[in-house]
């Protein structure tokens, strides 16, 4: 490559299997209770699936005991995924989840 060149990716043709880690943590520094709190992120592939992943399981890894649920996985397309969870937190308090995923194409 003699110029510069924008968002380069390796595009994978045929099946495609990619394990990978997320996580989220919340804090509340607060002394009153907040409910409802947002947090997400986002995860970025490896490599260009052919297409969008027909599955991605999360499998959950023991959270934190104030941790309710699993993150929601959402828009997942070629190129990742984005998840999200809401939280209720007491006061001075934290909570976290790690967890994996396995995207599928």
């Amino acid at each position: 490559m003699s110029s510069t060149a924008n968002n380069t990716a390796f595009e994978v043709t045929g099946n495609v299997r990619e394990v990978g880690r997320l996580d989220l943590q919340y804090s509340n520094s607060d002394t009153v209770a907040h409910n409802n709190l947002t947090g997400g992120g986002s995860v970025t592939f490896r490599s260009r699936f052919p297409s969008a992943p027909s599955s991605i399981p999360s499998p959950p890894t023991p959270p934190s005991d104030s941790f309710v649920g699993n993150p929601f996985v959402m828009v997942p397309d070629r190129d990742g995924i984005a998840f999200y969870s809401h939280q209720n937190l007491q006061p001075l308090t934290a909570t976290y989840w790690f967890g994996s995923y396995t995207a599928v194409a």
